[in-house]
């Protein structure tokens, strides 16, 4: 998720162009992470030691981990949790950009403190995101909502993530009193507490990408076949957070979901509304937690 994130923060940076990423993203998939890049990335490792590394590993045919601890710059604990970031998404998109040559290791550094300083992030913020995990994620872009939202949205966007396009990301969200949509999905939660989950999006953009990918064929082209895929996603990510809160004893029961295929507002109270980037395109999730709304 974070690889997404901070690639759009260079593109708008101007560190890098919207016509590179294509090239990196694809790049990025077919490579795995070198242990040096995540070495270096990890602070346990100079450029320098890498790069000594590499070269004794064109002369001696041995691995990168074994030279490293020969040469006493790693231990063996080290390394292997190194190799367990092997299949970090954040760090594949790091090598990717750098094989390039389009910036470098300092490059990036220099990047990721600004990004951390533009956004007040902490040292332990940035380990979360660099970690790609998405619940070590979601609890810094929604930090002052309530368990119950931070928890919906986490079921969210790993329900997305799991079943439709596992490059989601998201943007940073806002508390709103309306929403102003082109086609709106919802379901409602009632019980101990009421909750509006939607899903608002382009009908036949990020709305009909999204149905595609959760129900798994090209076939859906009537709008009604999109509007039922996407309440039955909704469906599907409350069904999950029912679950969640059934566990903490916290009993709501779902009402049929359903959708408003022309633009309209959403207005409520306090409504969270969280941009979430599937296949590119963005799909907002409305939460209204225990407020009125009226559509």
């Amino acid at each position: 998720m974070f690889d997404r994130i901070f690639a759009n923060f260079l593109v708008s940076a101007g560190k890098l162009s919207e016509q590179n990423l294509g090239a990196i993203f694809s790049n990025q998939e077919r490579k795995r992470v070198r242990l040096g890049v995540i070495a270096i990335s990890e602070k346990l490792m100079t450029i320098e030691q890498v790069e000594e590394v590499n070269q004794l590993q064109a002369i001696y045919d041995k691995r990168f981990g074994d030279i490293a601890i020969d040469k006493k710059y790693l231990t063996e604990e080290q390394v292997s949790r190194l190799l367990v970031l092997q299949g970090n998404a954040f760090l594949a998109f790091v090598q990717s950009v750098t094989d390039a040559g389009i910036l470098t290791i300092n490059d990036i550094d220099e990047a990721l403190d600004e990004y951390q300083k533009a956004n007040n992030f902490t040292l332990g913020n940035m380990e979360d995101l660099k970690s790609c995990d998405i619940d070590r994620i979601i609890p810094i872009f929604t930090y002052d909502q309530p368990d119950i939202i931070q928890q919906l949205c986490g079921v969210a966007v790993r329900t997305i993530s799991r079943l439709i396009d596992y490059h989601v990301y998201i943007n940073f969200p806002k508390t709103i009193g309306s929403f102003d949509y082109k086609t709106l999905c919802l379901q409602e939660l009632a019980g101990e507490h009421k909750i509006l989950t939607s899903l608002a999006g382009e009908l036949k953009g990020s709305l009909r990408d999204t149905a595609i990918g959760f129900a798994g064929s090209e076939n859906i082209e009537e709008d009604e076949d999109t509007l039922d895929a996407v309440c039955e996603l909704i469906n599907c990510i409350n069904g999950l957070l029912s679950t969640e809160l059934s566990s903490k004893n916290i009993d709501v029961d779902m009402d049929a979901p359903e959708y408003y295929g022309t633009p309209g507002t959403l207005k409520c109270e306090s409504l969270f509304c969280l941009p979430i980037i599937v296949y590119g395109k963005e799909l907002d999730l409305l939460v209204a937690l225990n407020k009125e709304y009226t559509i």
